[in-house]
């Protein structure tokens, strides 16, 4: 069981508009990322830095749909996740 506060991941398609309650959320960070497998390691490692916090990921809409594939997350974007050391969830 992991004790630390998980990180929050906003995934979001770097061609759409953003989503208008992402505005309301406390923003840690913002990243942009292209490629599915640089999504998942950025997602991973950043969340490893913002614990308990929230932070952006903007990515095209297939590489995240893929990266959220490999997870065992079905989804589309745009979409919130939680990510601590026992994997990604919604």
């Amino acid at each position: 069981m992991d004790l630390q506060c998980p990180a929050t991941a906003v995934l979001v398609d770097d061609a759409g508009i953003p989503p208008s309650w992402l505005a309301r959320l406390p923003i840690a960070g913002r990243f942009g990322c292209r490629g599915h497998e640089a999504l998942v390691a950025l997602v991973n490692a950043t969340a490893d830095l913002y614990r308990g916090e929230t932070f952006v990921v903007a990515a095209p809409s297939p590489d995240i749909e893929e990266a959220l594939r490999s997870q065992g997350v079905a989804a589309v974007v745009p979409l919130v996740i939680e990510v601590d050391s026992e994997g990604w969830r919604r």
